[in-house]
C-alpha cells in the first residue's frame, strides 16, 4: 500500500506539472497555433509524455492517479477559460481511451518482443535503449487520437471532429511525449555530469 501511495503521488504530481506547463504555453501561444472555439487538438501535448513514462515505469500502479490527473487537470486549471472548457464535457470518459491507448501500446510492444531489456535515462542515448519508448509513443499516439476522439464524439455531439482533428491529436501526442523525454534526458544527464546525482551504473 505504501508503494502504491508513493507511485500515485509521483504520477499525479508529474502529470499535473506537465499539464500546467502545457496550459501556460497554450495560453501564451508563441507559435500562434491556438484555434479558438474548436476541438482542434494540440500540436505538442506534453501530458502524453506523462502517460507514456508513468505507464512504462510504474505499469498498472499508475492508472488510478493518471485517470485522476486526466479528469482533475481541466477542471482545476481550465475553469476560467471558455476555450479550454470546450472539451471538458465527456472528457471523463475520453480520458479512459487515452490511458487505454498507452496500455495497449505497451502490451503490444511487449508481446511483439521487438525490444528486450529495460531502458534507462542513465544509459547512453541510442536507439537500442529507447526503442521500447519510441514504439510505445508512436503506437499510443495513433491509438489515442482515434479512441479519444471517437469516445468524445459519441458523448459530446456539439463538437466537430474530422480527420484533420484526429491527425492533430496523433501528431500532438507524439511530439509532446518526445519533447518530455528529451527534456528528462537532458536533466538527468546534466545532473550526472555535474555529479548532482550518481548514476546507478557507477559504483
Amino acid at each position: 500500500m505504501k508503494h502504491f501511495i508513493k507511485v500515485s503521488l509521483t504520477v499525479y504530481i508529474f502529470y499535473m506539472f506537465l499539464y500546467c506547463l502545457w496550459y501556460v504555453l497554450s495560453v501564451i501561444d508563441i507559435a500562434n497555433m491556438r484555434i479558438d472555439n474548436a476541438w482542434a487538438g494540440s500540436l505538442c501535448y506534453l501530458p502524453h509524455g506523462a502517460r507514456v513514462l508513468m505507464v512504462c515505469f510504474f505499469r498498472y500502479y499508475s492508472i488510478p492517479a493518471l485517470y485522476a490527473a486526466e479528469v482533475s487537470g481541466p477542471l482545476l486549471i481550465n475553469k476560467n477559460d471558455d476555450y479550454m472548457m470546450e472539451y471538458v464535457a465527456g472528457w471523463h470518459i475520453g480520458a479512459i481511451g487515452c490511458i487505454a491507448a498507452v496500455i495497449i501500446a505497451v502490451e503490444l510492444v511487449k508481446w511483439s518482443k521487438v525490444t528486450e531489456g529495460k531502458f534507462s535515462f542513465f544509459k547512453p542515448v541510442n536507439f537500442k535503449n529507447y526503442k521500447f519508448l519510441i514504439l510505445v509513443i508512436i503506437i499510443s499516439s495513433l491509438l489515442s487520437g482515434v479512441l479519444c476522439n471517437s469516445i468524445v464524439a459519441l458523448i459530446n455531439t456539439s463538437l466537430t471532429i474530422d480527420v484533420i482533428t484526429v491527425l492533430r491529436f496523433m501528431v500532438g501526442d507524439a511530439l509532446g511525449a518526445i519533447a518530455v523525454i528529451i527534456a528528462m534526458w537532458i536533466v538527468f544527464t546534466t545532473a550526472i555530469d555535474t555529479r548532482m546525482i550518481i548514476s546507478p551504473e557507477k559504483d
